[in-house]
């Protein structure tokens, strides 16, 4: 049996992701079609436009067979964290056998080569790498620079120049690591940039999508799947943002020391002590965000490390996910009636522990049970913060049944 595998936010899933799922599972021949997706927050440092139950019903309507949640500790976290937690998530499972992406750069060929090129860190690169940090500069543009002076030919730093391509790239790296036999299946984005701000029709970008929800514009109805559609734009539980969080994160980081923020992912040289005075002088998140954000510590990594103090993951718990495969586990959150096979080929096959009730963790290591812990607070903070009863972890994965699906109920 072929099984393709995805790793996804779907914030918020739209006809991109449904035209991805189709062509996943097309591209690879596969029979079924798990995915891997971000829980209650996402890589950008923000909520999730909905909760993770909701975006899995979506995504098991949508063409999925099978949605596994992203542990939060590589949930927010950089691309290639990120992209490292999603290929362990889907190999701990032991059954996918492609892996397919949207990306800018169609060409496998030229995405291998960039990937091996990124790979291989010269002393030269580490060299160049280093100066162009110490310039404050971000670590994509510190290695897009770097790679320039090293002679990497223009045309070919373009492709790491995309959000998309990057991740692409990120995702061939964890393959050759951990998984070489699973055989990437690469589907060009079409029509839109992936963070264009403009409404581009049938095919539009998620960051438009999101502007055009907080903005109440109906015509981004004609840009989601109507199940997913109907719920933002009439629900007036949605969608969530990061205005839910504000003082919950305010009050968090007042309650922190500069050794405790210390020991946040992504925080280094002093940056501590500088969060720890703007978070005591700034009434808003906004005005946090502006105090302590620049080209070393873009926006989005600020974001990050804010909800890492939120839901109390630390480097350490990063360290020893990322060094220890022990630390993987499968998250089942929900799966099309007729594909609970297989949980049990995955139960079979796969070396990560399949976890769907409380009393599945009892017998789990103790990395694993930690991060857990940081994807169950991420539901229980997400109900106190938009004040909603959501479903909570570990009562068993959710059971749709979309056998009768057509055309029609995915556009």
């Amino acid at each position: 049996m072929k099984i393709v595998g995805i790793i996804a936010e779907y914030n918020p899933l739209h006809n991109g992701h449904v035209y991805h799922i189709e062509q996943a599972k097309k591209l690879s021949e596969a029979d079924k079609c798990i995915v891997v997706m971000s829980g209650n927050f996402v890589q950008r440092g923000e909520p999730a436009v909905a909760d993770k139950f909701q975006r899995a019903e979506w995504a098991i309507r949508a063409g999925a067979d099978l949605v596994i949640e992203l542990p939060s500790v590589y949930a927010v976290s950089s691309a290639e964290r990120f992209a490292l937690g999603g290929i362990r998530t889907l190999i701990g499972t032991g059954i996918v056998t492609h892996l397919s992406f949207g990306c800018e750069e169609p060409d496998i060929a030229r995405l291998l080569k960039m990937s091996d090129m990124l790979a291989d860190e010269s002393p030269e690169f580490k060299e160049s790498l280093h100066y162009h940090l110490k310039q404050g500069k971000s670590y994509p543009r510190a290695r897009y620079d770097a790679l320039f002076d090293l002679g990497v030919p223009e045309d070919d730093l373009n492709i790491i120049d995309k959000p998309n391509n990057i991740l692409a790239i990120e995702y061939l790296r964890a393959l050759k690591l951990y998984a070489p036999d699973i055989v990437p299946v690469p589907v060009a984005r079409d029509s839109c940039t992936y963070d264009q701000e403009t409404l581009s029709g049938y095919l539009s970008s998620a960051t438009a999508i999101r502007l055009a929800l907080k903005e109440s514009r109906e015509e981004v109805l004609g840009t989601m799947p109507f199940f997913v559609g109907g719920t933002l734009f009439y629900d007036e539980n949605y969608p969530v943002s990061i205005e839910n969080f504000e003082k919950m994160i305010l009050y968090r980081l007042r309650m922190m020391h500069p050794e405790d923020i210390a020991r946040l992912p992504d925080v280094s040289e002093g940056f501590e002590n500088l969060i720890c005075d703007a978070v005591r002088n700034a009434c808003s998140l906004d005005e946090l965000l502006d105090k302590i954000k620049s080209k070393r510590y873009t926006l989005s990594r600020c974001r990050r490390i804010l909800i890492s103090a939120l839901l109390n993951i630390t480097k350490n718990d990063l360290i020893h996910s990322i060094q220890n495969k022990a630390s993987d586990y499968i998250h089942v959150l929900a799966v099309n009636q007729d594909s609970q096979n297989l949980i049990s080929a995955m139960r079979k096959y796969g070396y990560a522990p399949v976890l769907m009730k409380k009393k599945d963790q009892y017998y789990c290591n103790e990395m694993v049970q930690r991060n857990v812990i940081a994807d169950s607070l991420s539901t229980d903070i997400y109900s106190i913060a938009t004040g909603s009863e959501i479903r909570r972890d570990y009562q068993g994965p959710l059971m749709i049944s979309v056998s009768s699906r057509n055309q029609n109920d995915a556009f």
